[in-house]
């Protein structure tokens, strides 16, 4: 693969602007449970990875209202979308016994 196959493969573009993807952020990381926070400026999402011993911190990531009420919408449209695709998801799952 050649530099710029490379250099394309972490380049993509938003409404036409180029957005690099910088290589700490190339992984993908799982979260199981989200904690959400405001303040009159902003929105923090705390994305985490818990399990039976504890957890971790995956992400925090701050919006501003405006940007919190469009982040909303998208993931409200993604999940009517995957939900005609793959039918309804559950909103609680219980364990197998």
């Amino acid at each position: 693969m050649s530099s710029n196959e490379n250099q394309n493969q972490d380049e993509q573009k938003v409404d036409g602007i180029p957005v690099f993807l910088p290589d700490h952020l190339k992984a993908v990381s799982f979260s199981n449970n989200i904690n959400a926070h405001f303040a009159a400026e902003e929105f923090a999402i705390d994305f985490l990875n818990m399990n039976s011993t504890g957890g971790a911190f995956v992400a925090r990531v701050a919006l501003t209202p405006s940007h919190m009420k469009r982040f909303a919408k998208v993931l409200e449209d993604q999940v009517k979308r995957y939900e005609e695709m793959f039918g309804e998801i559950p909103e609680n799952i219980e364990p197998k016994k």
